[in-house]
């Protein structure tokens, strides 16, 4: 099955509908999507978060005064959460955040994220010719030919540098490689350029 999608030649500056071999799903599974898109973000998360216990941070081990005798509480350590300078109790740190999704959940879940796109009419495909050298006014006017107004994701491919260049300084403009491509990239924004090799390399790998 092939689908067409609006596809611009930056040589002629000409919008045309050009057929590419992609399987579209019809009806979205929005309960693995959701589970994918979490799994991402969750690894997306970095753990910077973190105290010091009372084993870790300075100062001395020696008891404070004496277990008995005293009229005071008995304290064991200067270094306890109750004291000013003492390591903190149950704080974050040492956490890992991962999660382990599936292989084919996530290739399964780009298929449909692609596929909803595609149904909006919010996918488009760019042909890299006329971008001899990296130009952001040529790429600015290229997503103005398309009606782009809103955040989008420019997917590349190694082949792309010059594609690459001209798209990495547009305002709400998310890069990613067709390698990295997951669908928590094609859901984040609102509309979705592929480059003509990139979607070459896309669709020939999922067949």
């Amino acid at each position: 099955m092939s689908v067409k999608i609006d596809t611009l030649n930056t040589k002629e500056n000409k919008i045309t509908k050009k057929q590419y071999g992609f399987n579209p799903i019809d009806e979205i599974n929005i309960g693995l999507l959701h589970q994918v898109v979490k799994g991402s973000r969750t690894n997306f998360r970095n753990n910077t978060a973190s105290v010091k216990t009372r084993a870790q941070v300075s100062g001395t081990g020696a008891k404070p005064w004496a277990q008995k005798g005293t009229g005071r509480a008995r304290q064991g350590s200067l270094r306890s959460p109750q004291f000013v300078g003492g390591g903190v109790a149950h704080g974050p740190g040492t956490r890992v955040y991962k999660d382990r999704t599936p292989k084919k959940m996530k290739s399964k879940a780009l298929v449909m994220a692609i596929s909803q796109r595609i149904s909006e009419e919010s996918v488009f495909v760019i042909d890299g010719g006329g971008f001899e050298v990296p130009s952001t006014k040529l790429a600015v006017s290229s997503t103005n030919e398309f009606g782009i107004k809103r955040s989008f994701t420019f997917v590349y491919s190694d082949e792309d540098e010059a594609l690459f260049k001209s798209f990495r300084n547009i305002k709400d403009a998310k890069l990613v490689s067709v390698k990295k491509l997951a669908a928590i990239d094609i859901i984040s924004t609102d509309d979705t350029i592929f480059s003509s090799n990139a979607i070459k390399q896309y669709v020939g790998e999922e067949q």
